[in-house]
């Protein structure tokens, strides 16, 4: 009996995010040390010690922002992808 052989774009894209994925944890692995690194050599100021510190945008927020514009502009643009396509398909006669 013949294997199902899976879909070649299948295939690719979940290479391409476990390869993402693994790039992201060494990336992650190598902040941390160099952080840990950092704290012994230097003395680094504790945010909440500068002055105007509660006027800051947490780090978490900007991410927040970055991501939340960008899954708004990539949802547009599949709904546009969609509509072109549409656009472009032949009409079913009726």
């Amino acid at each position: 009996m013949a294997t199902k052989t899976s879909d070649p774009t299948t295939m690719f894209t979940d290479a391409f995010v476990s390869g993402v994925k693994q790039t992201q944890e060494l990336a992650l692995s190598g902040m941390g040390m160099w952080a840990d690194l950092a704290g012994k050599a230097f003395a680094l100021p504790q945010l909440d010690a500068l002055p105007f510190a509660d006027a800051l945008v947490k780090p978490r927020e900007v991410v927040e922002a970055g991501f939340g514009f960008a899954e708004e502009l990539l949802a547009t643009q599949k709904e546009f992808a969609f509509k072109l396509v549409d656009s472009m398909s032949p009409k079913a006669s009726a």
